[in-house]
């Protein structure tokens, strides 16, 4: 930094004391991005995007496949849902990573430079704490996915010259999560600015806010129930009590915004709908498809189509009686043998059904992050537990409510009518708190269902729960040897460029493979 002194002599002589007045202003870089030149609310609306857009890969070829929303037939290629089979592909198992730690676009990076930029200066007093919380939504999903990652010192290279940061136990990560959405939730204020322009989620909606932070801390207290039931039972209970989503218009979720598609071939932003909306992309899998067509369910003519053209929207199919899901761990050489195959179709995969383009692939659609459903669904097994008060049937037909109703935010075509979800439920009610496990495999199952296309919390809950029961792959040469996966690999390039604090993680967490378990999955 270009230092300018000021030397002034009076009468022959050095008068340094004199000249101090200004000094320090001075001295201040012009170039510099501080808190008071520059408003870390322009940072917060791109950290707040860039968290839903950019690491579709991750979440949809990967955990989307794993938990058997989606199968494939494939297992190379950037859009061919590896997961299906349990397969390596160095970019898609690494996607979440690099677009979280990203030292330019990184969303991690975003919200840390808000969080500093906004810490102790009261005109950003809530922007400050909406940032601590938003940061719990990037790390929780991160930790979920790898384990043990940088946290505490992480996105400190400017900061602090922390260039090669150690990786925090996971359990670490959890506790100071759940301390930061406990804090800021309690510490946001109405009666101060609101920042509704920055905030393309809720629009500075304190309120909203508020039942978003204790939502959050409900998942994240949920996430711990095999690990450490107290502590889970407690930060549950804490939330509840807070106050958390009270209906479908609190839905966390991120828009698209390239509507006309003008930027798809420049950007890695709208890869998501590229992958749902191609000639060959993932299909609905045969577990998905076999279990809502089981339950009569009104959301399958809404979630998924057949086309018998893959380039023609218009030949969509949408009655469940014409479709079926393609059966996970299968090529195209290996299909044929399945029962499930029918050779007087033309082209192995389009006689299964897909995504239904007009609901899921829009470019201007939203991704979801948190939902009313998965909320009510939490407090059912809250209540089952004995965890907290209320009635566990009564959350239990809230979740699938919220959960139907969820689709219309997609598209106004997907809004399913309040007679059909009233037959859902006369047809298939809550079985009830006297068997437990029961009560568990039903309502987390309805999760499973409730978390379609949001891989990322489907898989943890898939992993926490152990419902729905899911029949692992064996695909040849896979990353487990055909037991279910437990997590991704670190990138490949930690173990070099990060070597030492690599190494100290995979010693104390387990082997840096698929098969290693989180914490919270112990």
């Amino acid at each position: 930094m270009k230092k300018i002194f000021y030397i002034c002599f009076a009468s022959g002589l050095l008068l340094l004391a004199s000249c101090d007045n200004g000094f320090e202003e001075l001295n201040k870089d012009p170039n510099a991005v501080t808190a008071d030149r520059f408003n870390p609310a322009y940072l917060f609306t791109t950290g707040q995007y860039n968290t839903a857009k950019g690491d579709e890969s991750n979440s949809l070829n990967y955990a989307e496949p794993f938990v058997q929303h989606m199968a494939s037939l494939s297992n190379v290629g950037i859009f061919d849902f590896q997961g299906d089979k349990y397969v390596y592909h160095k970019g898609n198992n690494e996607q979440l990573w690099k677009a979280t730690y990203n030292a330019v676009s990184g969303s991690s990076k975003l919200i840390e430079d808000v969080i500093t930029l906004a810490k102790d200066k009261p005109q950003y007093h809530n922007l400050y704490h909406m940032a601590r919380i938003w940061k719990t939504v990037i790390f929780h999903r991160l930790t979920d996915m790898y384990g043990d990652i940088p946290y505490f010192e992480a996105n400190q290279g400017y900061y602090k010259q922390i260039y090669k940061p150690k990786y925090d136990a996971q359990k670490d990560i959890y506790a100071n999560m759940l301390s930061e959405l406990e804090d800021a939730t309690a510490k946001l204020d109405a009666g101060q600015t609101v920042f509704a322009s920055p905030d393309i989620v809720y629009a500075g909606n304190i309120a909203k806010w508020k039942r978003f932070g204790y939502s959050m801390m409900l998942r994240l207290g949920m996430r711990m129930s095999k690990v450490d039931p107290a502590a889970a039972e407690a930060w549950v209970k804490k939330a509840y009590a807070g106050g958390v989503f009270s209906s479908v218009d609190d839905n966390l979720f991120i828009k698209g915004t390239d509507k006309a598609g003008t930027q798809e071939v420049l950007t890695n932003g709208q890869s998501w709908t590229l992958a749902v909306s191609g000639r060959s992309p993932g299909k609905i899998a045969k577990t998905f498809f076999d279990y809502m067509k089981s339950h009569n369910d009104p959301r399958l003519k809404y979630t998924v189509a057949v086309y018998t053209d893959p380039t023609n929207v218009a030949t969509k199919k949408t009655d469940p009686a014409v479709q079926k899901g393609m059966p996970n761990g299968l090529d195209r050489i290996t299909l044929p043998s399945s029962p499930s195959y029918d050779p007087n179709v033309p082209g192995q995969e389009h006689q299964f059904s897909g995504v239904n383009r007009d609901v899921f692939a829009k470019l201007d659609g939203p991704r979801m992050l948190l939902t009313y459903g998965e909320v009510q669904f939490m407090l059912a097994e809250a209540a089952v537990r004995g965890w907290i008060t209320g009635d566990a049937a009564q959350f239990y037909r809230n979740g699938v409510t919220g959960a139907m109703k969820t689709l219309a935010q997609y598209d106004v075509s997907a809004t399913i009518p309040d007679a059909d979800i009233t037959a859902y439920l006369t047809a298939f009610p809550f079985v009830g708190v006297a068997d437990k496990e029961k009560a568990f495999e039903q309502i987390n199952s309805e999760y499973w269902v409730a978390t379609f296309l949001n891989g990322y919390e489907s898989f943890a809950n898939v992993r926490r729960s152990g419902y729905p029961k899911l029949v692992p792959v064996n695909y040849p040469d896979n990353e487990t040897g055909g037991t279910y996966p437990r997590r991704l690999r670190y990138p490949d390039d930690e173990p070099v460029l990060n070597a030492d604090n690599y190494n100290e993680s995979v010693a104390r967490q387990g082997a840096d493979n698929y098969k290693t378990h989180v914490w919270w999955d112990k």
